[in-house]
C-alpha cells in the first residue's frame, strides 16, 4: 500500500475511534421543517428535480477535484495541501515564517443528525513547505482534542484560540510547533451552534482583534487579555481593506461594511444603543454594500439548500448568494492592478468564489467585478465547499476547501435535504479538506525575501510597513508593535500606506506624538489625513477638501457651533450620525441652534431627521420635559420631527408612561387634531398618553361632542386601566391596532354599535374573515369570558372604554348587560364568527362527510386557518407552524348521528413540544388534548384527545392552542372522528 495511503487510513481510523456521537447540551433545538414554509419553496423544488439532472457526489480526490474548477481567464489553482496533512479546514493564517496554521473542524455534520459535534475530535495543525516547491510536505498537530474551535490569532509568546465558548492562551515554548501550555484567559462566543456563534479574531489596523457576531474586541498586553466591548455584527469571518474598514459578511449577504469605526459610536452611549437595536446596515456600521450584487453563477446545479426553489433559478442553480463566509479583501500584488481592493467571496451552497469590485467614496457600494456567468472559481464537484480566503505571503489568494458533503447544521435540516443527502450519499467522505492557491498566470512570482520575518531586524520591519503586498505591511506591523521598538517619525517615508501603517505602529507602542500626528493631518494623501483625524488629530472640518477626511474629523470633539454648522452644509447620513457621537450631553445645545437657524426653515429629509434624532438621544436620557416645551415653541414639519423623536422614547405599555406635566393645556394639541389621517390622529392619540396639566380632561374621552355623566366617566377611567392590561398590547394604547396582528377600534363600527354583539365578541371571541374600517382581516381574537381577572363589571367597564375612547362616541355598557349575554350563551364553546354574530346560516354542501363506518376524517388540506402563521403547508401536508396561541384550524363537518366521538390527532412533535394543550370544539361542546413527543417533527403519530359530545348535521369544528405554548404546539396532519 502506497505510504500515502496507509498515512491516509491511519489518521481517519484514529479520528473515528475517537468519535463518540455526542451532542453538545448547548446545542439549540432543530428548528420544525414547518417552521420555514411559506418562506422556502420545496413545492417547486421538487418540480425542479423531477426536471434537471443531479450529478452523484462521489468523493475525488485532490487531484480529481481540480479538473472539476473553471476560473477566470489567467488564472489557475494550485493545491498546497490536503488530507491527511489537512482535514475540514475552516480558518487558517500565516506565520512569519510563511506556515499556514489551519483550524480543523472534523466535528461537523459527520452524518444527518450532527453527532458528534460534542466530540473532541478537532485540531490546529501547522502546515510546512520545506523544499520551497509551493505545497505543502510537513503537517505538525499544534493541538488536539479540541471541541469546534472556531478561530485563533497570533500574539506575543504564542497564539489566543478560540474554543467556544473558551477563550485559550497557547504556548509553544520549545519551539518543536505544539502547544507545552494552554491557559484559559476568557471567553468567546456559545457553543452548540456553529451557524451562529462567534469567529473572527482578525488583528485590524488599528492593533485591534475584531471579532463577526461577538460584541467585543480583544488586545494582549503584557500576558494579559484587554477584552472591550464593541458593537455586534457581521456572522462569518472579518476582513479589512487597506484603511482599516471592517468587512464582514452573513450567509446570503455577501459583504458589510463599517463605514463608521464602531469604537466611534460607542462614544455616545445611547447612539450605541439605537445602533445595536437598529440591526444591520445602521448608522453607518456593518452597511450592506453588496445588496446589488447578490447574483453569483454556480457551473453545476445545487438543489442542496434549505430553503428549496426560493434561492434557485429555473436550471437548479443558485441564484444569488447564500452559504457566504470568509469574505477576503484583496491587497496582495500578484493579481493584476485591477484586482487590487477587490473582495472574493466564498460561497459553500454555490461551489464558488465570487468578485465584487467597490466604488469609490465615504459610502461605497459593490458591483460584480467578472460578467455574469464567470466567477473567480467554481466547481462541478458538490464538495467543493471554500469557506475562507487570505491573501499570503507571495499576494496569492488562499482558499480554505472544507471538502465536506453536508454543508447545512443540523438545526436547519429539512426533509427536502435529508433526502438529498441520503440520495447522494453526503454523509459519506467525512475528514477531507484542501488549502488551495489562486495565482494569475501572467504575473511574475516575487523574488525579494517575503518571509522569515521573525527573525528580521527593526529596520528591515520598518521596511516591509510599505510592502506592496499587505500580509507584509500587517505581519511587519503586528511584530514591531510586540517589540515596542520606536520606528521613528512616520511622515518620512515616500508611499501613504508606509505612512499610514507607521502612523498605526507607533499608536500601538504607545509613542505616537501629537507633533507628529498634526503633522500627518497634513499629508498629501487623504487616507494619511484620516488616519490622522482618526488617531485624534485636530482637522478643519471646513478647510478640509476631502469628504473621507471630514468624516473621520467629525468623529473627534468638535465645537457644537462647527457640528451644526457642517450639519448645514453637508446634508447626508454619514454626517448626521458622525455628527452625533461626539454630542453626548449636548444635544439640547445643538437642537436650540439648528431650531434657530436661519437655513433651517425649510424642510428636507435630512433636516427632519436630524431633529428627530436629536429629539430622541435627548428623551433616552429622561429630558422628556425640556423637549416639550421645544415641542410647544415650534411649528409645521419642525414640531412633527420633535414629536416623532419625542414619541420613540416613551413606553409601549401605558402603564409605564410618566406623562410630562405643563402649566396648561397645550394649544398645539389642538392644531394637531386638525390633521384627520390616520398616522396624525394616532399620533396624537399617543402624545395625550404622555402629557398633563392641571384640570387635564382624560385624554381619550377629550372629543366627544356629548357629555357624561360623572359616573359613566369613572367607569371609563376604569375601564382604561384594564384595556392596557387585557387589550392594549395587541389592540395599542392607540386604539389603531397593529397590522396583521389586531384590527383598530378606533371609529371601528364593531365597538361603537351593538353593545350585545360587542359582549359576544369579549365573552367568546372571534375567528375568520371580518372587515373593520374598509380592511379585511382574517383573524383570531381569544375571549374572554373564562378570565377570572374579568367579572361582569370589570368586563363592562373594558367594553365602555372601547366605546368611548380615541374619537368613539356611544352608550356605556352596564354589568347587568354583561350577565344577561353571559346567561344566553353559557353553553357555547366556541368563539364566533362575523357570519354567525349576524346569523348568516352555515351552508353544508361542502362539509366532510362520515365514510361507510361512520368516521369522519378531516385532513390538514380541507382546514380553514384564521390568526397570524398558521397555515396548510402542502410541501409537508400539515398545518403549521403552530406557534402563536389564538391561530385557530376550522372544519366544516356534516355529523351523520348525535353521539360521542373519540377526537385522534395525527400530528408531529419533539420534546420541546411535549405537554402543550389543545382544545378541539363544536359550538357547545369541547375536549381537551395534550400534545405527546412522537420522535421529532419527521414522525407522526395517532393520538387521542379524549371523547366530544356531537348532535347531527352541519357545523364547524375548531382546533386550537390551549394555553401559553412551550414552543410550537404540533405539526399536525389530519384529525379524525371515531363513533364511540
Amino acid at each position: 500500500m502506497p505510504l500515502r495511503s496507509l498515512l491516509l487510513v491511519v489518521l481517519l481510523t484514529q479520528t473515528v475511534l475517537a468519535q463518540t456521537g455526542t451532542v453538545p447540551a448547548d446545542r439549540p433545538r432543530s428548528r420544525p421543517p414547518s417552521a420555514l414554509t411559506g418562506w422556502a419553496d420545496w413545492e417547486k423544488g421538487e418540480e425542479l428535480l423531477k426536471r434537471i439532472q443531479v450529478p452523484p457526489a462521489p468523493v475525488l480526490s485532490a487531484e480529481e477535484e481540480a479538473k472539476t474548477f473553471k476560473m477566470a481567464p489567467g488564472y489557475r489553482a494550485e493545491l498546497v495541501a490536503c488530507e491527511p496533512m489537512v482535514q475540514c479546514p475552516i480558518f487558517f493564517e500565516f506565520d512569519p515564517e510563511g506556515r499556514i496554521w489551519v483550524v480543523e473542524y472534523q466535528g461537523y455534520m459527520r452524518d444527518v443528525q450532527g453527532s458528534g459535534e460534542g466530540d473532541p475530535i478537532c485540531r490546529v495543525v501547522v502546515l510546512e513547505d520545506t523544499d520551497g516547491d509551493g505545497k505543502a510536505d510537513k503537517s505538525t498537530v499544534f493541538l488536539d482534542k479540541l471541541v469546534m474551535p472556531r478561530s485563533f490569532a497570533f500574539v506575543k509568546g504564542g497564539i489566543l484560540l478560540q474554543e467556544p465558548p473558551k477563550l485559550w492562551f497557547c504556548e509553544d515554548k520549545d519551539g518543536d510547533l505544539r502547544c507545552d501550555n494552554r491557559t484559559e484567559v476568557g471567553t468567546m462566543g456559545v457553543g452548540g451552534n456553529p451557524q451562529h456563534t462567534a469567529n473572527g479574531l482578525r488583528r485590524g489596523i488599528d492593533n485591534w482583534l475584531h471579532c463577526a457576531d461577538w460584541p467585543h474586541r480583544y488586545q494582549w498586553k503584557d500576558g494579559k487579555l484587554i477584552d472591550e466591548p464593541t458593537l455586534h455584527r457581521g456572522q462569518f469571518g472579518v476582513s479589512f481593506d487597506e484603511t482599516g474598514r471592517f468587512i464582514s459578511c452573513y450567509e446570503n449577504s455577501a459583504m458589510h461594511l463599517d463605514l463608521i469605526p464602531a469604537e466611534a459610536i460607542l462614544r455616545h452611549p445611547n447612539l450605541a444603543k439605537l445602533a445595536q437595536r437598529g440591526g444591520r446596515g445602521s448608522f453607518g456600521v456593518n452597511v450592506n454594500v453588496a445588496k446589488d450584487a447578490a447574483e453569483c453563477f454556480p457551473i453545476r446545479v445545487t438543489p442542496a439548500v434549505t430553503l428549496g426553489a426560493l434561492e434557485l433559478r429555473d436550471d437548479g442553480r443558485l441564484r444569488t448568494y447564500t452559504i457566504v463566509s470568509g469574505t477576503c479583501f484583496y491587497d496582495g500584488d500578484q493579481f493584476p492592478p485591477e484586482m487590487h481592493g477587490n473582495v472574493f467571496v466564498p460561497d459553500s451552497a454555490g461551489h464558488l468564489v465570487g468578485t465584487l469590485k467597490l466604488t469609490k467614496g465615504i459610502a461605497p457600494q459593490a458591483t460584480r467585478f467578472f460578467p455574469a456567468e464567470q466567477e473567480l472559481i467554481a466547481s462541478t464537484d458538490e464538495r467543493f465547499r471554500p469557506v475562507n480566503a487570505r491573501v499570503g505571503p507571495d499576494g496569492a489568494l488562499y482558499l480554505a476547501d472544507m471538502y465536506h458533503g453536508i454543508i447545512e447544521h443540523v438545526i436547519f435540516i429539512v426533509p427536502w435535504l435529508t433526502k438529498q443527502i441520503e440520495q447522494r450519499k453526503l454523509y459519506e467522505g467525512n475528514d477531507h479538506g484542501r488549502i488551495w492557491r489562486i495565482v494569475h498566470e501572467r504575473r511574475a512570482e516575487g523574488t525579494e525575501r517575503r518571509v522569515g520575518m521573525e527573525k528580521w531586524s527593526d529596520g528591515e520591519l520598518v521596511e516591509a510597513l510599505g510592502h506592496a503586498n499587505g500580509w507584509q505591511r500587517n505581519t511587519a506591523q503586528r511584530l514591531l508593535v510586540e517589540r515596542e521598538e520606536d520606528i521613528g517619525d512616520p511622515n518620512r517615508f515616500a508611499e501613504p500606506l508606509h505612512r499610514l501603517h507607521a502612523l498605526w505602529t507607533l499608536k500601538g507602542m504607545g509613542k505616537l506624538t501629537k507633533p507628529l500626528l498634526q503633522q500627518a493631518a497634513r499629508d498629501a494623501d487623504p487616507r494619511v489625513r484620516a488616519a490622522a483625524a482618526r488617531l485624534g488629530a485636530e482637522i478643519s472640518l471646513t478647510d478640509e477638501p476631502d469628504a473621507g477626511v471630514r468624516l473621520q474629523a467629525l468623529l473627534t470633539p468638535q465645537p457644537t457651533g462647527t457640528l451644526v454648522g457642517h450639519l448645514t452644509r453637508h446634508e447626508d447620513d454619514l454626517s448626521r450620525i458622525a455628527a452625533m457621537t461626539g454630542l453626548h450631553g449636548r444635544e439640547m445645545e445643538a437642537l436650540d441652534l439648528l431650531l434657530k437657524h436661519a437655513d433651517w426653515q425649510k424642510e428636507s429629509a435630512h433636516r427632519r431627521e436630524t431633529l428627530r434624532l436629536l429629539t430622541q438621544l435627548i428623551g433616552m436620557d429622561d429630558m422628556h420635559s425640556e423637549v416639550v416645551s421645544r415641542i410647544e415653541r415650534t411649528t409645521n414639519w419642525k414640531r412633527e420631527a420633535l414629536i416623532d423623536g419625542f414619541l420613540t422614547t416613551q413606553p409601549n405599555d401605558p402603564r409605564q408612561i410618566k406623562p410630562v406635566t405643563l402649566s396648561e393645556r397645550p394649544k398645539f394639541l389642538d392644531e394637531l387634531a386638525a390633521n384627520r389621517e390616520i398616522a396624525a390622529r394616532e399620533r396624537l392619540q399617543r402624545l395625550r398618553m404622555c402629557l398633563t396639566w392641571p384640570g387635564a380632561e382624560n385624554a381619550v374621552t377629550s372629543t366627544r361632542k356629548q357629555s357624561l355623566s360623572d359616573a359613566a366617566q369613572k367607569q371609563i377611567e376604569r375601564g382604561a386601566a384594564v384595556y392596557q392590561t387585557v387589550c392594549g398590547l395587541c389592540h395599542q394604547p392607540t386604539g389603531y391596532g397593529i397590522p396583521n396582528v389586531a384590527p383598530p377600534l378606533a371609529e371601528s363600527e364593531w365597538a361603537t354599535g351593538e353593545p350585545e354583539r360587542l359582549i359576544r365578541i369579549a365573552l367568546h371571541g372571534l375567528y375568520g374573515e371580518i372587515e373593520v374600517n374598509g380592511q379585511k382581516w382574517n383573524l383570531a381574537m381569544p375571549g374572554q369570558g373564562a378570565n377570572p381577572a374579568l367579572d361582569d363589571a370589570k368586563l363592562a367597564d373594558v367594553l365602555s372604554y372601547v366605546r368611548n375612547a380615541w374619537g368613539n362616541e356611544a352608550s356605556v355598557i352596564e354589568a347587568a348587560q354583561v350577565a344577561l349575554v353571559r346567561e344566553q350563551t353559557k353553553t357555547r364553546k366556541m368563539p364566533w364568527t362575523a357570519d354567525t354574530l349576524m346569523q348568516v346560516d352555515v351552508k353544508g354542501g361542502s362539509a366532510i362527510q362520515a365514510d361507510a363506518d361512520g368516521v369522519l376524517l378531516l385532513p390538514a388540506s380541507a382546514a380553514k386557518t384564521y390568526g397570524q402563521k398558521l397555515a396548510y403547508r402542502a410541501s409537508l401536508n400539515v398545518l403549521a407552524p403552530w406557534r402563536i396561541d389564538t391561530d385557530v384550524a376550522e372544519w366544516l363537518i356534516q355529523v351523520p348521528t348525535d353521539g360521542e366521538y373519540e377526537v385522534l390527532a395525527t400530528l408531529a412533535a419533539d420534546e420541546a413540544s411535549a405537554g402543550d394543550a389543545y382544545v378541539v370544539e363544536a359550538e357547545n361542546t369541547s375536549v381537551k388534548g395534550v400534545v405527546k413527543a412522537t420522535g421529532g417533527y419527521e414522525s407522526f403519530q395517532e393520538q387521542s384527545a379524549g371523547t366530544i359530545k356531537l348532535k347531527a348535521g352541519v357545523q364547524s369544528l375548531l382546533m386550537r392552542p390551549e394555553g401559553a405554548l412551550k414552543q410550537e404546539l404540533a405539526d399536525v396532519r389530519a384529525l379524525r372522528l371515531r363513533r364511540k
